[in-house]
């Protein structure tokens, strides 16, 4: 035993299992991502039909300060998604490695906020190795259409950060970025309350009239950016909610029914787990909450909050639920339940080595489980993306520059056109740098075939086959 306890009292070793940890849990968030820079790779769906909406403006028109709609008005996620198509067009390898420096420098961000939250350097790395590994971490970052969701997260992190900081204009600074945040993406209009956690219960116990003094000082600019922001919004929910019906996907149901079902399905999707009934899931945040609040668990609670409010915004729409946005979610879930696991670890022993040893040892199994949670959907996405790469390349080979009023129609049988999808015909669209070009998808070819006869301007008509290679057996161009 005491040569146990002589290596683990030895720094140089503590470091050196630290360091093989980080190294772990590097590699664990690397292979649930660097799938993506395989060759033959190809944007799909959102990731053309995005681009579609600011191509042709200016970036003074693609950024403004006030939003112009309730939903969707993201003015810097659109600016990045801009930036990365003027320096790389449409190779996706470029784009979606800038994306992974983005998601990866939110993984050291939020090692450093555990870490300044109190969890140790072990269970920090599990944390941010299981984060990383999560399916719909997977998913968002390798997803150019997602950018948003990343963005954000990385300008909340920092503002989180920035505002536990003494420093001089730390203060401003998270303002700064929590405006960064919230014109990335909307969810993060709730950081102010977050942020109000935070501070409050790490402050000493002051008298109210103290602790608000404090919170004032330290949030006031992001309770200004809060209210202005948030009226702002206020007056365009009517028009938002009478544009979508009850069958829209992006419906809006406030009963508090609605929200503990989506909060129960988002959760169980985090882990793959079967949903814990709604309630039961409600009462156990709050119990956590109530226990962190009353304990002054700071970390604790902010992680729960965090959860729950960044999360809140789409537990409203109970006919789309999407992976994607668990992105920045899920990330102070596990904040939570490894600042727990910290508190526990300190409950079962008073020898710091020993429960550095503990924390090793959950650090390695949680490590060495992260991989189940990554493997379904890739397969699926490669495919989807060597097929539209397919499409891509034979539409380059085969088409000319496209005039406006090109018609393309497309034959494709059973088969799903994937590089049509997107609009249809965005791609085409974009790469010609023409609004009016359009294509005919989902009709029987004996009817594809009238259309394309009867057709008048400049046409095409395509064949297109499973593996997304295409054909063109008719055509007529613009004349000149």
């Amino acid at each position: 035993m005491e040569p146990l306890r002589a290596l683990l009292r030895s720094d140089k070793t503590r470091l050196a299992v630290e360091l093989t940890l980080a190294v772990f849990a590097i590699s664990v968030c690397w292979e649930a991502v660097g799938w993506v820079l395989r060759p033959g790779l190809f944007m799909i769906l959102d990731e053309l039909s995005t681009q579609k909406w600011f191509l042709w403006g200016s970036y003074s028109s693609i950024v403004h300060f006030f939003p112009t709609s309730f939903y969707g008005d993201r003015p810097i996620g659109f600016a990045f998604i801009r930036l990365l198509t003027d320096l790389f067009g449409f190779d996706y390898s470029r784009q979606v490695a800038c994306q992974l420096a983005v998601h990866f420098a939110n993984c050291l961000l939020a090692f450093l906020l555990f870490r300044r939250l109190g969890a140790s350097v072990p269970l920090s790395l599990a944390g941010i190795g299981l984060y990383g590994s999560l399916s719909a971490t997977a998913l968002t970052v390798t997803y150019l259409g997602e950018a948003f969701d990343v963005i954000c997260l990385f300008f909340l992190l920092g503002s989180t950060l920035a505002v536990l900081s003494d420093k001089r204009g730390a203060a401003a600074l998270s303002a700064l970025l929590f405006l960064a945040a919230l014109r990335s993406k909307e969810f993060a209009i709730v950081t102010p309350l977050l942020l109000t956690v935070l501070v409050a219960l790490r402050a000493p116990r002051l008298p109210a009239r103290q602790t608000l003094a404090l919170l004032g000082r330290r949030l006031w600019m992001h309770y200004l950016i809060l209210i202005v922001f948030g009226l702002r919004y206020l007056s365009l929910l009517p028009g938002h909610l009478a544009r979508v019906g009850l069958q829209d996907p992006y419906h809006m149901d406030f009963r508090i029914a609605t929200v503990l079902n989506s909060l129960a399905y988002y959760t169980a999707l985090i882990f793959g787990t079967r949903p814990l009934p709604p309630w039961l899931l409600a009462a156990l945040f709050v119990a956590i909450l109530t226990w962190a609040v009353v304990r002054r668990r700071a970390g604790v609670a902010f992680g729960i909050v965090a959860y729950v409010l960044t999360l809140l915004p789409v537990c409203f729409m109970p006919n789309i639920r999407i992976p994607y946005w668990l992105y920045a979610p899920q990330l102070f879930l596990i904040l939570a339940i490894c600042l727990l696991l910290q508190e526990a670890l300190a409950r079962c022993s008073k020898r710091e080595r020993l429960r550095w040893a503990a924390a090793v040892c959950i650090a390695l199994i949680c490590l060495s489980a992260a991989t189940r949670f990554r493997r379904s959907p890739v397969l699926w996405h490669i495919s989807v993306r060597r097929t539209c790469m397919r499409t891509a390349s034979d539409a380059s080979a085969q088409f000319p520059k496209l005039g406006p009023g090109t018609h393309i129609y497309v034959n494709h049988g059973q088969e799903t056109p994937w590089l049509f999808l997107s609009g249809p015909c965005d791609y085409f669209k974009l790469i010609n740098k023409q609004r009016a070009i359009s294509c005919v998808l989902g009709k029987p070819v004996d009817q594809l075939r009238a259309l394309y006869e009867s057709d008048k301007g400049p046409k095409y008509f395509v064949d297109y086959r499973k593996d997304g290679s295409i054909t063109v057996t008719a055509r007529q161009p613009a004349p000149g």
